[in-house]
């Protein structure tokens, strides 16, 4: 699969390159497994690449000594300690531009811890002199944030650079999927929202010849040695250590749409003054949850969502069917993830349908997102510009019944329960439906001024 999107850390990367050869950098890359973190930066860059595997010290440097004389063209000896290695790659740069890779550089805390100390050293005692630039890559953002972030670790304060590489977002999966052959819109969604941002996943896809969303589903999932049916679990179970039940519950409580503190808390049974902890680590720390608030409302009404379509699908229907999967029951828990895959699907399609509304208003917007109370009322999209008082209200239906009458109305009367500017603000409306509009109500909109979108709408304005 082609190398997609990623122009603007491309270019920060050769930029970064270039400004290495006159002293030396440190840039950081972090972001989850699979997400294209090793391809963006081999893309970039013709480095010296080392993957720090979990080996034994012993057995790394012997890998690292020959890496070194493959690409230096000189004979250098095998390297017997880190002091050694990491102190020629600093001498070598004094008289040449060097750029140099450390993949999954967080191992070295299960390797050897001292690794990190010993780049201090050598860092402050050589950055000035050096032409080097150091690029450390690594998978496990809760480690990689404690080597850099944390000011009692020894490398905290010497990156020049981080990117924090994210997931791509609907418009380049679209590409993406259309690149590969699919054409209906609606099943591009629900792969979108079962597979996420993450390019390997789609690139699994291509290479198993998978053409059809239940083929993925069958194939990927819920099928006999399914590649990505442990993904999840295992990448976790890295990422938080012996704890991870406790986390595994939270996530498989804000997958069932608990998503406020006292619902989580309710569904784990772990007590209200203890979840505070777990949650900010799952958001600032593993970056795998986010809180957010009601569009123009308070921030006391903060609510926990977990930001990644693939854990998010997989905590909603893989992790409850596991001993289904585990008997080799594949067809009980296919059957239960597609009953419920509709509503899970729509709650994704209204973050899509929010992304490409930003680039599609009748207004620039200065804020979007969703809005609520405290009473449970819910408008899925609200957009608004605070220097000319214009604001949008949207629902978004992912149904296989046309939207009726009944939507614009009830959108009409929760609009009022919008406290900004009311009564000198200029209104919209915005009706997107997946499966399009009654005659009744597309006669309405069109005599009221209210945008309309189908999936063929969403198919053009989403178009790279």
């Amino acid at each position: 699969m082609r190398f997609y999107n990623r122009q603007e850390e491309v270019a920060a990367i050769k930029n970064l390159s270039a400004l290495s050869r006159k002293h030396a950098h440190m840039l950081v890359v972090y972001g989850r497994r699979r997400v294209g973190k090793t391809r963006l930066v081999l893309e970039s860059l013709e480095p010296m690449y080392f993957f720090v595997d979990k080996k034994t010290s012993a057995l790394l440097l012997k890998e690292f000594s020959e890496i070194v004389r493959v690409n230096s063209g000189s004979f250098v000896p095998d390297f017997s300690n880190w002091d050694d290695f990491i102190r020629f790659l600093f001498e070598y740069s004094k008289d040449r531009h060097l750029i140099v890779v450390f993949d999954e550089f967080q191992n070295f805390r299960s390797v050897d811890p001292s690794v990190f100390s010993i780049f201090q050293k050598y860092w402050d005692s050589y950055s000035d002199t050096s032409r080097i630039l150091l690029v450390f890559v690594g998978s496990y953002i809760g480690l990689m944030k404690k080597i850099f972030i944390d000011e009692k670790e020894p490398l905290y304060g010497r990156s020049t650079a981080k990117i924090d590489l994210k997931p791509l977002n609907y418009r380049w999966v679209r590409k993406i999927c259309i690149e590969m052959g699919f054409k209906s819109e609606e099943e591009i969604v629900k792969m979108y929202s079962t597979l996420g941002g993450t390019p390997r996943y789609y690139q699994l896809v291509e290479s198993y010849g998978l053409d059809s969303y239940e083929s993925i589903l069958k194939s990927m999932i819920f099928g006999k040695n399914a590649l990505l049916q442990d993904e999840v679990r295992q990448i976790l179970i890295n990422e938080f250590g012996r704890n991870y039940t406790t986390y595994f519950s939270i996530l498989e409580a804000a997958s069932l749409g608990k998503n406020t503190l006292k619902e989580i808390s309710d569904t784990t049974g772990i007590p209200m003054n203890s979840l505070g902890k777990y949650l900010n680590e799952l958001a600032n720390t593993f970056a795998i949850i986010e809180r957010r608030e009601p569009l123009l409302g308070g921030k006391k009404m903060g609510r926990y969502f977990i930001k990644d379509n693939m854990v998010r699908f997989w905590f909603r229907f893989v992790n409850p069917n596991i001993s289904f999967l585990e008997s080799g029951r594949y067809e009980i828990a296919l059957e239960q993830t597609i009953s419920y895959l509709p509503a899970f699907v729509g709650r994704i399609f209204e973050d899509v349908v929010t992304e490409i509304a930003l680039d599609n208003l009748p207004f620039k917007a200065s804020g979007i997102g969703r809005w609520w109370n405290r009473r449970g009322d819910e408008i899925d999209l609200v957009a608004v510009n605070e220097r000319t008082r214009e604001i949008l209200f949207g629902e978004v239906k992912w149904t296989n019944k046309p939207a009726g009458y009944g939507i614009m109305e009830s959108l009409k009367k929760k609009k009022d329960l919008v406290k900004w500017y009311n009564g000198a603000r200029k209104e919209y409306y915005l009706v997107v439906s997946k499966s399009g509009f009654t005659p009744e109500l597309r006669e309405i909109m069109d005599s009221a001024g209210v945008i309309g979108w189908d999936m063929q709408d969403i198919a053009r304005m989403a178009n790279l």
